[in-house]
């Protein structure tokens, strides 16, 4: 009763879940052994396929020794199903149906699909269930092919043999109820873009959102609200299909490491417990309701934990290359086989694993099939009779051709690197080994910083994908999955980067202004204000200012003042952001510009006013000079001195006068008379410096 893991999934283990009821194995008579009728097994323990040997064989979970064996011509990696009175062994490219009771084979069909299915006994079944190809094959009575309606997660099953199943990318939860031959509905709607499972907690089925990290319960055709988990999942997280003691087993691949979260949903909030389970590709979890068991394929172990976290016990798998399968008993034991069913590990309801002995005969019932291998060949030391003769008698031993190698899960794809843009990344990466079976899909998945999640599947001959929709300025790690027929394999991540808007350089500052009091003579305070601009996905570093004939200064806020700038000094102020890349590079922004506008100099105006006789009325043309002075400081009282050009001199005391709000003053003074002589006057401003007017002949 074992499965291969579904391409859909993660390394989804094979569920065994049947309710039926045991019967009593009969007294063994004395002398030759009759075959055991149905009614005499109990669907409990293990049925296996030995390629090797060419057998298939029942393992009896209470005394860990083989109870039933038939020679069989099957696959390599084959699974076995069962119901209460048939048993099938499910190959790659043949199904073939057995009879419990004489262990004859009955008949053979073709798979709908090369896909390793997924196994599930239960009331109404079993089933084989292909989820890549979107289909469920009810093997027992009646036998029937139901389309899923497209692909599909690892199906759950509750006590009452309801089968449930999550059409990934649709959002769908549909059902299968006992004995149906197609889909009885899909009731419940999740949200289709988020990555998901299912799960079985206290017998009722729950939708486990990876995207928000929250277990909803499902109540007749909806989600519940559910309960936060309060751990952070990545995409590829694996539930139990059932609880162990009302904790929900998790099993979380990566990207970085792997764990184990044991979460107790029956509180609130939920109260975990995480496991660090190191480097590794584990396949599991499976619960047997008290224990969790998991294979650590890389390193060849089987591990069991109690529902509080506590290891268990760990046993090592002899052949650490293949496909080793986990497959949960009705009798509420784990079997753990190889690839070629010549190991089996069983893992009781204490957590204890016990290495079954698979070499030895049957105890109870043997049977030769008459579908045997064409050239009637075994192992040495494993006699076949030929067909048609049932007497027991010794054969010679014949080497027999060894099995090729199956095929297995595909390895981690190589050079794994993701490059950010604007709210996007671009994930690349090189072809995953394909271990003898074509790569059929890659899985691109996505953690961010925030605690955003995503994947997205892909075609298998893909080198690249952009990941849309991510925020700018989260950390995000890329981890890239191959899965081929046989099912999915290691993925390998990125390093983290971080999406961001393309960067420009700035934008002007926005209002810059130049203040200062035109009233201050001869120079003033310049203070420069401004606002700060569009930086186009830089950061802020400074500004760079600068003053024409006045140096350049950086500042790193909003406002700076240029002390003592001479107000006849015309100067042009410029200021520019600069930013910063995430690649560190700095880029200098547009410039905004604000002058202070030179005040012109001073200057005096002389002309020859009105005929006076004071002071010189006895000379000829006695008149007054007539002063006017423009663009002196406003308010200001200046001493004007007239001044002659004649041999003997001209002395005269000079007059003061006080400007008006304009720097400007008129007045008549300065009686004169001289003929073909010139005066002109004279200020001296308060810093020293001499205007003097122009000079006017009289």
């Amino acid at each position: 009763m074992t499965s291969k893991r579904s391409a859909a999934r993660a390394s989804r283990p094979f569920v065994l879940l049947a309710v039926v009821c045991a019967a009593t194995v009969g007294a063994v008579l004395a002398g030759v052994t009759p075959p055991l009728s149905a009614a005499r097994f109990a669907n409990t323990g293990h049925w296996m396929y030995n390629s090797v040997l060419g057998v298939v064989f029942h393992v009896d979970g209470a005394t860990t020794g083989l109870d039933a064996e038939f020679a069989l011509d099957a696959e390599v990696g084959s699974q076995v199903l069962q119901s209460d009175t048939s048993g099938w062994v499910v190959g790659q490219s043949r199904i073939t149906e057995f009879d419990k009771g004489s262990l004859t084979p009955r008949h053979s069909a073709k798979p709908p699909s090369d896909e390793i299915p997924l196994g599930i006994e239960v009331v109404g079944g079993p089933y084989a269930v292909y989820p890549n190809t979107g289909r469920i094959i009810r093997l027992g009575d009646p036998a029937a092919t139901i389309p899923t309606g497209g692909a599909i997660g690892t199906p759950v099953v509750t006590p009452d043999g309801t089968v449930w199943f999550h059409r990934t990318g649709k959002g769908q939860i549909c059902t299968l109820a006992k004995d149906a031959v197609e889909v009885s509905g899909c009731p419940v709607s999740a949200p289709p873009d988020h990555a998901g499972a299912l799960t079985v907690v206290d017998g009722r089925p729950a939708f486990l959102d990876l995207f928000t990290g929250r277990l909803h319960p499902i109540d007749g055709d909806a989600l519940g609200e559910g309960v936060a988990l309060g751990v952070q999942l990545s995409p590829n997280s694996r539930p139990a299909a059932q609880d162990a003691n009302g904790r929900l087993a998790i099993l979380d691949p990566g990207p970085a490491r792997s764990s184990l979260v044991l979460v107790d949903t029956r509180t609130t909030p939920a109260e975990s417990v995480t496991v660090a389970l190191g480097t590794g590709d584990y396949d599991g979890p499976v619960s047997t309701g008290e224990v969790v068991a998991l294979v650590d394929r890389q390193n060849g172990t089987v591990l069991t934990y109690g529902a509080d976290g506590r290891r268990k016990d760990e046993k090592p798998l002899q052949d650490r290359t293949g496909e080793p399968r986990l497959a949960l008993g009705e009798d509420k034991r784990v079997y753990v086989e190889d690839t070629d069913g010549t190991q089996v590990l069983m893992v009781d309801e204490d957590g204890s694993v016990t290495d079954v002995d698979v070499t030895r005969k049957a105890a109870t019932t043997t049977a030769t099939s008459t579908q045997g291998s064409p050239d009637r060949t075994a192992p040495p030391d494993v006699p076949l009779p030929p067909a048609g003769d049932h007497r027991q008698r010794e054969q010679p031993t014949v080497i027999a051709t060894p099995p090729p190698v199956p095929p297995g899960r595909p390895g981690a794809p190589a050079g794994v690197a993701a490059q950010a843009g604007n709210g996007s990344a671009t994930v690349t990466w090189g072809a995953a080994p394909d271990n003898r079976a074509p790569i059929t899909s890659y899985v691109v998945s996505w953690q961010g910083s925030d605690g955003g999640a995503g994947s997205v599947p892909v075609g298998g001959a893909a080198g690249a994908y952009q990941v849309n929709g991510l925020t700018n300025g989260v950390s995000y790690t890329f981890t890239v999955a191959a899965a081929n027929q046989v099912g999915p394999g290691p993925g390998a991540s990125t390093g983290p980067v971080t999406p961001n808007a393309p960067v420009s350089p700035a934008a002007a500052p926005v209002a810059l202004r130049a203040d200062y009091d035109a009233d201050d003579r001869p120079s003033r305070d310049v203070t420069l204000t401004w606002a700060q601009p569009a930086l186009n996905g830089g950061v802020l570093a400074h500004y760079e200012v600068t003053a024409t004939g006045l140096g350049s200064q950086q500042v790193t806020g909003t406002q700076v003042v240029y002390p003592q700038v001479p107000a006849n000094r015309a100067v042009t102020f410029t200021v520019s952001a600069v930013t910063r890349t995430p690649d560190g590079q700095f880029l200098t922004g547009a410039p905004a510009s604000a002058t202070h506008e030179a005040v012109p100099p001073p200057q005096i105006l002389l002309s020859k006013g009105a005929p006076t006789e004071e002071y010189c009325g006895e000379y000829p043309d006695c008149a007054w000079m007539h002063v006017v002075l423009i663009g002196f400081a406003p308010h200001t009282a200046y001493h004007v001195t007239p001044y002659s050009n004649v041999d003997d001199g001209y002395e005269n005391g000079g007059y003061t006068t006080t400007t008006d709000a304009d720097g400007g003053s008129t007045i008549d003074q300065f009686a004169y008379a001289g003929p073909g002589e010139q005066p002109w006057v004279e200020v001296v401003l308060p810093d020293g410096t001499p205007i003097r007017s122009n000079p006017v002949t009289w």
